[in-house]
């Protein structure tokens, strides 16, 4: 009996000492045990793990489980933070995510799956406030152009230079004639951009955002259809995506004074009316509207005089020289002569 139980303690013993003696693993076979799918630091992947937490909405709750609350390691020794400086956004979020929303075609609805419908909610120490700080968070114009550091409310800090890809050089489209179009007055803001593009309320408003990324003009009945000439000449506006001109506008000299509605003015007129050039000035190439491509000097009706002699009748918006000194009353649908201001009819 003793030497069967002896037997028996011995065989045991030895399978024991045979588990527990250190292993090669077989050939062919990882070491390493994941949790996770095949392909789930691979981006091109259908198992993703940028793609698994979208459809969670971001909540890495699962993640904290292993890798700790703090996304740094815990029990897996493996942190997040190798590639994510700040969860779920990489290490170069700040310089990148601008090339992110454009690619996503400005949709922002990602950015409020975290960080609420007002973007202020914090993620381990940020918002999305942190960084866009005017009225608006994101949604504020200067965001995608204009001068990102600028107020908002202020029309010469929405309007390019700094378009949409970063243009700042006049001959860029995006860029063109933005500034010098803007009146002095920035009080006058929002009609100036209505002038010749439908201006939107929202940052989600129709029409705002499309495909093409191009800004939609609409010259609205405002100045730039300005009806003059007893109205009679009513302007057609065209603009030309191709060459980048604009034809037809008041602004540009389509427009016709009657001598017969001038009154006190009449003497001046050396013909039945006064008229514009109806100029066909080039977006992006300020010299196709260098002063005296819109009007004559002085214009067709006019009694000729030297351009230095314009101030005497027109004081406040030439000087002696002849250069603008007041652009509100410049292109700004009235006719400023001694001092009176005069609607062009």
């Amino acid at each position: 009996m003793k030497r069967i139980i002896f037997l028996l303690a011995a065989t045991t013993l030895t399978f024991l000492v045979a588990c527990s003696d250190p292993q090669n693993a077989p050939t062919g076979v990882s070491e390493k045990v994941s949790v996770h799918e095949s392909g789930w630091t691979a981006p091109a992947s259908t198992s993703f793990h940028g793609a698994a937490l979208a459809g969670k909405k971001f909540d890495a709750s699962e993640c904290r489980q292993c890798h700790g609350s703090q996304f740094d390691g815990g029990l897996s020794k493996v942190s997040c933070k190798t590639c994510h400086a700040s969860y779920p956004h990489p290490a170069n979020w700040s310089g990148a995510h601008t090339s992110f929303i454009k690619n996503t075609n400005y949709n922002l609805n990602s950015c409020k799956g975290c960080h609420g419908q007002d973007y202020g909610i914090k993620k381990i120490n940020n918002s999305c406030l942190t960084c866009h700080t005017k009225p608006g968070g994101p949604e504020a114009c200067n965001t995608c152009h204009g001068n990102f550091s600028g107020d908002a409310t202020d029309l010469k800090m929405v309007a390019p230079p700094r378009g949409l890809k970063g243009e700042t050089n006049a001959t860029s489209p995006a860029v063109g004639a933005h500034q010098a179009h803007l009146p002095a007055d920035k009080n006058l803001a929002g009609a100036a951009c209505q002038q010749c593009h439908a201006l939107p309320q929202t940052f989600a408003a129709s029409g705002h955002i499309d495909a093409d990324s191009k800004a939609d003009l609409s010259f609205s009945e405002t100045l730039a259809r300005l009806k003059t000439e007893g109205g009679s000449r009513v302007p057609n506006l065209v603009y030309s995506a191709t060459n980048n001109t604009c034809a037809g506008s008041y602004c540009h000299g389509n427009w016709g004074l009657l001598k017969s509605q001038a009154k006190d003015n009449a003497f001046i007129y050396i013909a039945d009316k006064m008229e514009g050039l109806n100029a066909l000035p080039k977006w992006t190439d300020s010299a196709s509207a260098a002063c005296g491509t819109c009007h004559g000097l002085p214009p067709a009706g006019h009694q000729p005089h030297d351009l230095t002699r314009c101030f005497v009748c027109h004081a406040g918006v030439v000087d002696e020289n002849g250069k603008i000194v007041d652009k509100t009353k410049h292109v700004n649908g009235k006719v400023n002569v001694f001092d009176q201001e005069y609607p062009m009819f």
